[in-house]
């Protein structure tokens, strides 16, 4: 048992620092009056800033210090209870600060868990 508690641990922290990200990417909507639209991808994300009748691509390195966690890759997404599927699953920022309610299941190959949502934009990870 004490041999996998490290690689769980290990792999939460990942799944934490996704969930991290989520709610900075929520508040960078809310800070910048902007809408922000994530593609997320099972091994990335890319997002993009609707501001002044533009879309520009945003730097997530100025936005968060980390790129993506090693080996984690995404499942399975929810927004509102509803599945969605392909190979790009948009997820939105809006500026006001009201998001959907957003549910993804995050895996590597190992362990599973969910990073959940709410409302307000905070989000936490649930195994």
């Amino acid at each position: 048992m004490s041999i996998n508690a490290p690689s769980f641990t290990r792999f939460l922290t990942k799944a934490e620092q996704l969930s991290e990200s989520l709610a900075i990417l929520s508040d960078e909507a809310v800070y910048s009056g902007s809408l922000i639209s994530c593609n997320l991808r099972k091994e990335s994300i890319s997002c993009r800033r609707y501001r002044d009748g533009d879309w520009t691509d945003l730097d997530l390195r100025r936005v968060f210090s980390w790129g993506w966690p090693d080996s984690v890759v995404i499942k399975q997404v929810m927004i509102n209870g509803t599945p969605i599927n392909g190979e790009k699953q948009t997820v939105n920022f809006d500026p006001s600060g009201d998001n959907d309610l957003l549910s993804i299941e995050v895996s590597d190959g190992v362990y599973t868990v969910w990073i959940y949502g709410d409302l307000t934009g905070k989000y936490w990870v649930s195994s």
